[in-house]
């Protein structure tokens, strides 16, 4: 398997893990996540970005799973120390590939792609009754440091 950062011509295999990937979170959470279509406008502008990637793990000319990161700064409020970091904005495994390993190779990439921009940290948000992800984000090394509430009106 290898890991690597993607490129335009994966971009179709991309659209079909992100439509998966949409469709797990509408069936996790359907009160604030909804399936779609992903039309590759989205990936390509990830692949174009700067202080952004999806890397991806294929196997066999098969893209099995990816991580979109992407860099970011502290909000310049006196209160807050200021920070340099990353964040994961979508992460997917194929379902058909889950508990090989590919997703700690990914995580594993993701941590490696932060510290060679020598970012602070690496920052995620995960829907609360993902009780699987966040295991995995725990044995990866992440912690709860904040929560989001709502009050539905």
């Amino acid at each position: 398997m290898e890991i690597r950062l993607a490129k335009y011509e994966d971009i179709e295999q991309i659209c079909l893990l992100y439509n998966e990937f949409f469709a797990y979170n509408a069936k996790m959470d359907p009160v604030y996540c909804k399936a779609g279509k992903e039309t590759g406008e989205y990936p390509k502008s990830v692949v174009d970005s700067p202080g952004s990637d999806l890397i991806i793990a294929v196997e066999n000319n098969e893209i099995l799973g990816f991580i979109h990161i992407k860099e970011g700064k502290t909000p310049p409020y006196d209160a807050l120390m200021q920070n340099h970091y990353a964040q994961i904005i979508d992460f997917i495994v194929t379902e058909a590939h889950r508990k090989k390993g590919i997703g700690t190779k990914l995580m594993e990439a993701a941590k490696l792609w932060a510290n060679k921009r020598k970012l602070d940290y690496i920052e995620l948000f995960v829907l609360q009754g993902a009780k699987s992800e966040h295991r995995f984000y725990e044995q990866s090394g992440f912690t709860t440091v904040m929560q989001t509430m709502r009050c539905m009106l």
